[in-house]
This record gives structure tokens, sequence and C-alpha cells, in this order.
């Protein structure tokens, strides 16, 4: 798991020299309240963007999930959201992971780490990061952020 903020380059210079993560973090840079919810490619199907927003939840009525096939790169635009993170392989599953989706969902559990997502903030998911979203930060009822899918078979080519 990687967290940062746009505005701190240091967080995520050493992913720039690889051209996915510089067009994702390039293209992030351009985001504002005003950016439009909906799905697009950035990169055909390798990169996909989800601009969205919800009201947060109390913790309880919140989920971990991980992905086997892509990372989550995670973005607030506007708002506020709690993020808990702990390593999947220390969570119990909760049903079968669902391929079609690429979702595995766990049973509750304790957070190790809970990251406050505020605009600006953007937090990387790998697959062996659970990470339960849409928790209430206690200062904000909703948030509008966006998810970018980043397919792993695209990461493994040669950085340019």
């Amino acid at each position: 798991m990687i967290f940062g903020h746009i505005s701190s380059s240091d967080s995520y210079q050493h992913l720039l020299t690889h051209p996915i993560w510089k067009r994702c973090f390039d293209w992030l840079k351009t985001v504002d309240a005003n950016t439009p919810a909906g799905i697009q490619k950035l990169l055909g199907d390798d990169v996909v963007v989800n601009v969205h927003g919800y009201d947060t939840l109390p913790e309880a009525g919140c989920r971990f999930e991980s992905h086997r096939h892509v990372l989550d790169l995670q973005y607030c635009i506007r708002g506020g959201e709690l993020i808990a993170w702990q390593q999947a392989s220390r969570l119990l599953p909760a049903g079968p992971y669902e391929e079609v989706s690429d979702i595995q969902f766990y049973q509750p559990a304790p957070a190790k780490t809970v990251l406050h997502m505020l605009p600006g903030n953007f937090a990387i998911f790998h697959p062996s990061d659970a990470h339960r979203p849409k928790c209430r930060d206690g200062l904000h009822p909703d948030t509008f952020k966006l998810v970018i899918k980043i397919k792993l078979g695209c990461l493994k080519a040669e950085a340019g």
C-alpha cells in the first residue's frame, strides 16, 4: 500500500519511470470537483477510471475487499472518508472470490491502519492489500472520488 498527496511528488516520484504510472499521475493533476462522474478508459482496457461519489457509512456497514488482477489507485476529489487497510492474508474470506468483478470480500476484522482520505490524497492498493473504503470520517457525510484500476500484467512491462 502506498499513501500520499498529489502535491507531494516525493511519495510517488519513484513510480513515474513507468509510463502507465506517469499517465495516471499526470491525469490526476487535471481532476477537480467538476470532473464528471462515470467510467472512462485511460489506456484501453488496461487502465480504467471510475469517477463516482457516495454517502459514507459507519464502519460496521463497510467491508474489506481485495483484487487479484488489478491495482486500485484511489483518489479523493471532494469530501472525505476513512479507508482501513489490513494484509489480505490475515483475513478470512466472506464467500467465494468473484472472478467476473475480480473481488474478494472478507469477514469483519479490526484494521491495522486507517487512512484519512481528504481532497488530493491517494492510496494504491496491491492484491495483498485488503482495503475497506466508504467509512465515515466524522467530518464529511460523503465523498466524491475516483478509482483507477490498473491491470497487473501491463505493469510488468519494462519502464519507458
